[in-house]
């Protein structure tokens, strides 16, 4: 299972293009998608922010509560992202519904963000232009767009923006509305 994982983050970050080729091409059982794949990922990305658990001013407490938002904003922010690209892929680009489809291209972009999401949390202010390397995702959806979703080119730009938006802000609005749940916890 960790092979997998490490191999599709890996071959993701490194040849987008190639990767999504491989996905598109290969049979993968939904459920085994989910859970030999997406979820353990939304768990790593969670137990990361252990990580900080021994600094100055780091709680257990604060620790499961951070544990907690990262884990609900990827969850909640999965299942958002693909029911509306689902949705504007059918408004937008007369497509039919194939929420299987957009689940696994939002699950495998967004697992580019929870790889994001773990180094940051593993290097706290070390590496400050982390924070921009969610924008990565843009160029992930960009070759997912043309070797699996198969948009047209002329619709592309159009899905790759839209979509792109939908990916980065779905969990980032789940995380604020978590941290106004959970006052105190600062950012």
């Amino acid at each position: 299972m960790f092979k997998n994982i490490v191999s599709n983050l890996f071959a993701l970050v490194v040849a987008p293009g190639k990767a999504w080729q491989n996905i598109s091409s290969k049979e993968e059982n939904f459920t085994a998608f989910l859970n030999g794949y997406l979820y353990p990922i939304m768990g790593i990305t969670a137990l990361s922010v252990f990580a900080n658990l021994f600094s100055e001013h780091f709680t257990l407490e604060k620790a499961l509560k951070l544990m907690t938002i990262d884990f609900v904003k990827f969850f909640v922010g999965f299942y958002i992202a693909s029911f509306l690209i689902d949705e504007f892929l059918q408004k937008f680009f007369e497509r039919e519904k194939d929420s299987k489809q957009v689940e696994k291209f939002v699950g495998y972009s967004l697992s580019v963000y929870m790889l994001i999401t773990i180094f940051i949390n593993l290097f706290m202010g070390t590496f400050p232009f982390l924070r921009f390397a969610p924008l990565y995702i843009i160029y992930i959806v960009w070759e997912g767009s043309k070797y699996y979703m198969n948009i047209n080119e002329n619709k592309r730009l159009l899905f790759v923006v839209l979509s792109s938006l939908i990916l980065i802000f779905s969990p980032d609005i789940i995380e604020r509305f978590m941290f106004i749940l959970m006052p105190g916890l600062g950012k």
